[in-house]
């Protein structure tokens, strides 16, 4: 259900069209279009087929009066998403790092502070780290915060709630309702990340006694984009940036990201291919 809102409709394997190839054709549609910038692409659903799908939904029915019916229409359609969060954490709950190997042995026992995009326990564990800040929450074993998944596309809210508030007024009740799904459905999945940056205060309070950043393992993408700008406000203007990049996708996004944030003296930054940061 949650593929179909992003015009990816799952194969029907029991019809007689259906091919292996055919479902590893779709298998790599899915990972390019959707699962390849999970959080950047969930922000932007399938909008218009969600109205083609409410006024086919309302076909035959009186136009007034239907406001009602067709907003718990919707809420119980996209009840599924509701979910989304639970199956993150049940997904990286299962991720066993047991066996995962040591590939950076200065980092053992490291006393720097850790901000940290991933969900697992890596660094607790196979590094003995304890200053980590999971920003996103992580495994029961080590956050006591559930993995938080989302957009920052607050403009597209914005805009269905507007196009909503414009339907009501013209007395379109089954587009405004349709407007508001699409809105409390967007709201959903939106991942407040200035809320977590308050949450977090003491932590960017300790930054200022830093005196060099290392980057690894992240691509900059839209939706972090505000941590970038909190970390740089937190630290000393002269502080040393040590930037991992893992592709040129990744390090086309970090230069521009820094360029954008006024951070381009090749005295305070440099970029470095990421194979060189491990050990092996």
């Amino acid at each position: 259900m949650f593929e179909n809102l992003y015009n990816i409709q799952p194969l029907d394997d029991t019809e007689p069209w259906y091919t292996k190839e055919a479902q590893e054709r779709w298998n790599k549609a899915v990972n390019h279009n959707l699962w390849s910038e999970f959080e950047k692409i969930m922000g932007n659903p399938n909008s218009t087929g969600m109205l083609e799908q409410s006024i086919s939904a309302t076909e035959g029915m009186p136009t007034m009066g239907i406001r009602y019916h067709m907003d718990l229409y919707w809420k119980e359609e996209f009840r599924f998403i509701d979910r989304l969060q639970n199956y993150v954490k049940e997904w990286i709950e299962s991720v066993d790092t047991d066996n995962v190997p040591c590939r950076k042995k200065s980092l053992i026992n490291s006393t720097d502070f850790f901000f940290n995009f991933n969900y697992t326990d890596i660094l607790e564990k196979i590094y003995n780290i304890e200053n980590v800040l999971h920003i996103h929450g992580g495994v029961t074993s080590i956050c006591n915060i559930s993995p938080i998944m989302g957009h920052c596309n607050i403009q597209d809210i914005q805009k269905h709630r507007q196009w909503a508030k414009e339907a009501d007024a013209e007395f379109a009740e089954s587009e405004a309702s349709i407007q508001d799904a699409v809105a409390n459905y967007l709201e959903s999945i939106h991942k407040d990340t200035r809320e977590q940056i308050i949450l977090n205060q003491n932590f960017f309070d300790k930054l200022k006694i830093v005196k060099s950043v290392v980057i690894i393992g992240w691509s900059a993408g839209d939706v972090d984009i505000t941590y970038l700008q909190k970390i740089i406000k937190s630290v000393n203007p002269d502080v040393h940036w040590t930037v991992y990049w893992y592709d040129d996708a990744a390090y086309n996004s970090l230069t521009k990201a820094f360029q954008k944030e006024g951070i381009i003296d090749k005295d305070i930054i440099e970029y470095i291919q990421s194979d060189v940061f491990w050990d092996d």
